[in-house]
């Protein structure tokens, strides 16, 4: 299934693809898509199914389903003997890049991968609620779950805040959670180490929520081959949470893997 995408910057520029996570869409990228561009990058952002203007999900969804979307729509971006030249991915967005990586490697230079969520440590009938409950609550009162999330999010801006509830109006909340419930079983330490590629790992703190608390997280770092493991001091949403630091660290990293 080919996904509806966002794009900054020329074609022709290097390739970078961005991943958002459940419930958001191709807008949590509104500030890192004209970053790449400025950086000489074309960048694209894609709705995965179900959210955003991408085709509305169904029922019985898994990670297989969303990465083979990524590889259909990517593909049809790339000329012959062309890839990605960075594929980054933020929470169910990284699982949707790790298992396209595992698949189809080939096609990817290198991989970020932001917050993915500990396979050990998710309950993941909780995270589904809490998709059912956002949703309606971005439907039935957006200004106010602006404000909310304003308030339970300090470091967030006006933008990050209406880009999420915008996303949250947009999602297929009822398959999407049922897929949360029911579609995300998976190893991510397995995952991690099934890639061979350039990797950054970008998390957040445990005291600030991070989906990837210990011994977990410890495991998934080990398992990076080759790969760096960066911590803010930051929630789930480090792109939202602490965007300076975030496009200071992929910069750096970005010249630092550059063939």
């Amino acid at each position: 299934m080919k996904l509806a995408f966002e794009s900054w910057g020329e074609e022709g520029n290097p390739l970078a693809v961005l991943v958002h996570g459940v419930t958001a869409s191709s807008r949590t990228w509104w500030r890192l898509g004209p970053w790449f561009a400025k950086n000489g990058w074309r960048a694209v952002a894609v709705d995965l199914r179900g959210h955003g203007k991408s085709p509305r999900a169904t029922h019985g969804l898994g990670l297989e389903d969303l990465a083979g979307d990524l590889h259909e729509t990517v593909s049809g971006l790339l000329g012959p003997g062309q890839s990605i030249d960075v594929l980054l991915g933020h929470s169910l967005g990284a699982l949707a890049t790790l298992e396209l990586c595992r698949k189809h490697g080939d096609l990817v230079e290198r991989l970020v991968l932001e917050e993915p969520p500990g396979s050990e440590s998710i309950d993941f009938d909780e995270v589904s609620r809490g998709v059912e409950a956002d949703v309606a609550r971005a439907r039935e009162a957006p200004e106010a779950h602006k404000r909310e999330q304003l308030e339970e999010n300090p470091s967030w801006s006006e933008g990050d805040s209406s880009a999420n509830v915008e996303s949250l109006r947009d999602c297929d909340a009822e398959p999407v959670a049922m897929m949360v419930r029911n579609g995300l079983r998976y190893d991510l330490t397995a995952l991690v180490k099934s890639v061979e590629i350039p990797t950054l790992l970008v998390l957040g703190s445990e005291a600030h929520g991070s989906a990837l608390p210990e011994p977990e997280r410890t495991a998934v770092a080990n398992a990076l081959r080759p790969g760096t493991a960066e911590a803010f001091d930051a929630g789930h949403g480090v792109h939202r949470d602490d965007f300076e630091g975030y496009a200071r660290l992929l910069g750096n990293w970005l010249k630092s893997t550059k063939a």
